[in-house]
């Protein structure tokens, strides 16, 4: 029998604002606690006293790991969540967290000479997504025993399975050919800024067609220009299916951002308002160290605070916080209204249709 289940959350505001979950229960719930039981024993080694994820982990992390690893069908070997999407701000663990989730699944892991990857946009970004895992290994006997560590090519592999978790900077030539059972793409937001991203993403997810038990993460924080690219495409979709616009049930949005009406009324640039969208506060994210850079960067001037508020609450940056905007932005969006075709006509002595093909050639260009 095939579960029913959805990945909407439509009364996701709310929810945050009351500091709720916005991530759905497993759908086999055994296997979850499976996975949990392996997550919650890997070592954080450079929080102090490296602790255990079980120790020092908000109940979100939790609830995401449960989710995902939960969603796998033992039974026909199919892993019916086949895509997540974490938006969160920085200082949340984002890179500890992959890691965490990655060295789970190559412990889990049943396919012999099977592969996982994590795809960073670049070398430095790599680097920060291998050496937590790499950490977790070597500060871990029985992990030790099990895995070998290759850090010259950011390679772990189980020696019992064969099976290999590598972490690469993204280049058409490293991308290529990747057939990964489970694939981790960081910081998607510098991904957006990529030429031909798309395309390389499409090539290093491409082993999910023949794994059904596959997946792909995606983890990112907000980006300091307008979203574009494969960015903007995935941020729009998850939007889109958490808010139950879109019916996704292999598509899990987890996004902490403010609501609409906050950035309406400009509630989400207060101070008392970044605890809404940083779920780790009081964990990874220290309270006084955030209230204190908050108020440098509003005391530093527009640009500053604007960079500050895109990277630690998630603010999109949209026509009115350009820092190379145009003056009449602050009024232009405020101003937009609703029309129907009628209503032109109705007003319009004239209606012509013109198109701006400029940007189409440059594409062409490009091809």
């Amino acid at each position: 029998m095939i579960p029913v289940w959805s990945t909407a959350c439509p009364d996701w505001a709310e929810r945050l604002k009351k500091g709720l979950s916005i991530i759905p229960a497993p759908i086999y719930p055994d296997q979850a606690a499976h996975a949990l039981a392996i997550f919650k024993q890997l070592r954080i080694v450079d929080a102090p006293g490296s602790p255990t994820f079980g120790e020092s982990c908000a109940p979100w992390v939790f609830d995401l790991v449960a989710a995902l690893f939960g969603s796998y069908d033992a039974q026909t070997g199919v892993r019916h969540i086949k895509e997540v999407f974490i938006l969160i701000p920085k200082k949340n663990s984002k890179s500890t967290l992959a890691a965490g989730i990655m060295m789970t699944a190559l412990l889990l892991n049943w396919r012999q000479a099977a592969g996982y990857t994590i795809l960073a946009p670049t070398v430095e970004v790599a680097a920060n997504a291998f050496n937590p895992a790499r950490d977790m290994v070597r500060r871990d006997d029985d992990l030790d025993d099990l895995c070998q560590v290759q850090t010259h090519i950011r390679t772990i592999t189980h020696r019992v399975t064969d099976t290999t978790l590598k972490v690469v900077a993204a280049d058409p030539n490293t991308v290529s050919g990747i057939k990964s059972v489970g694939t981790l793409i960081d910081e998607l937001w510098l991904f957006g800024k990529q030429y031909k991203a798309e395309d390389m993403l499409r090539e290093a997810i491409g082993g999910l067609a023949s794994r059904p038990e596959g997946f792909v993460v995606y983890t990112t924080t907000q980006s300091n220009e307008p979203p574009a690219g494969v960015f903007r495409q995935k941020l729009q979709y998850a939007r889109d299916v958490r808010d139950g616009k879109i019916h996704d049930p292999h598509f899990l949005p987890v996004i902490f951002e403010h609501p609409p009406e906050m950035v309406e009324s400009g509630a989400h640039l207060l101070m008392e308002n970044l605890a809404m969208v940083n779920p780790n506060l009081g964990y990874s994210v220290d309270e006084a160290f955030l209230y204190r850079e908050y108020r440098k960067a509003r005391e530093a001037g527009e640009e500053a605070f604007r960079g500050f508020m895109s990277k630690h609450a998630n603010v999109e940056i949209g026509l009115a916080l350009r820092s190379d905007r145009w003056a009449g932005a602050d009024f232009w969006e405020q101003q937009g209204r609703r029309v129907s075709l009628d209503d032109i006509l109705q007003r319009a002595d004239v209606v012509t249709v013109g198109i701006d093909g400029g940007a189409w050639m440059i594409c062409w260009e490009c091809t």
